[in-house]
């Protein structure tokens, strides 16, 4: 192959190469206008569901509680109708609604086009803890739930004692075994407990009224158990169910304290 030859075969190499860079980068610039053009669709339409009426809150609904308390969820989440859906704070509602002291947990979430969604899980009342001269529902958490008494549940007699603000657990240890005894024990049990009675030495005494073997022989006998701590739950009670008819006989009382060393007290 001649030079003239050699250098002509080159530059069309040259030339072809150049083309190809050419044409990569129209397709790049085309590329570039393309996404940046989606791009501003994006930002548009963004733009245009914010502004949009269509997404304004229109409705809250509240499920897991019902009438006063409905409302009053309702009312604490302090979400305005016609906020939108899209950029109202739903945790700042959430964290409101959770201080309310009978609601264990809340989910606040969007429903769209135009509903906000609180589900509420209430904090059930257990127990009914007596003061000087008050009534406060607890839960099994020793949580202050509200004023007033439970219904068919046995109270924890505390005296005069200082309580925490509503929706707050109760520290006293006393009070708390109480609440953690009474939601494990066997049903058999549980349903004769009349009463948990924190002592002035904060010692737990629960306060059993045992039904007659026969109905028609007369009324329940009352039996104090001297508890201590929950620990020892399951030994405790099966020496209460091998002692108590003991008791019962005696009308003494029983100390489960140590259960390894039990003690049916006779009445003095």
């Amino acid at each position: 192959m001649t030079a003239t030859a050699k250098s002509g075969h080159m530059d069309a190499r040259i030339r072809a190469r150049r083309a190809r860079v050419r044409a990569d980068a129209a397709r790049r610039r085309q590329r570039r206008t393309l996404s940046l053009f989606v791009l501003l669709v994006l930002i548009s339409g963004i733009a245009v569901v914010l502004r949009s009426p269509l997404f304004g809150i229109s409705g809250i609904r509240v499920t897991g509680v019902s009438g006063q308390r409905e409302r009053t969820v309702e009312r604490t989440a302090a979400l305005e109708r016609g906020q939108h859906l899209l950029t109202v704070p739903l945790d700042e509602a959430r964290a409101r609604v959770e201080e309310l002291p009978w609601v264990a947990d809340a989910v606040v979430r969007r429903s769209p086009p135009s509903t906000v969604a609180i589900e509420v899980t209430p904090r059930t009342p257990l127990l009914t803890v007596e003061t000087a001269g008050a009534s406060w529902k607890v839960d099994d958490e020793a949580v202050l739930v509200d004023g007033g008494r439970v219904k068919d549940a046995p109270v924890i007699v505390l005296g005069d004692a200082e309580l925490p603000e509503l929706g707050q657990p109760i520290d006293d240890a006393p009070v708390r075994d109480a609440v953690e005894v009474h939601t494990h024990l066997p049903g058999w049990l549980r349903g004769q407990v009349a009463a948990y009675e924190v002592t002035d030495h904060h010692a737990l005494v629960v306060r059993l009224r045992v039904p007659p073997s026969d109905p028609d022989e007369g009324e329940p006998t009352t039996v104090r158990v001297w508890f201590g701590t929950a620990r020892d739950l399951a030994l405790k009670v099966e020496v209460i169910r091998v002692l108590l008819p003991e008791a019962v006989d005696s009308g003494g009382s029983l100390d489960v304290r140590a259960p390894a060393n039990p003690v049916v007290v006779p009445s003095t």
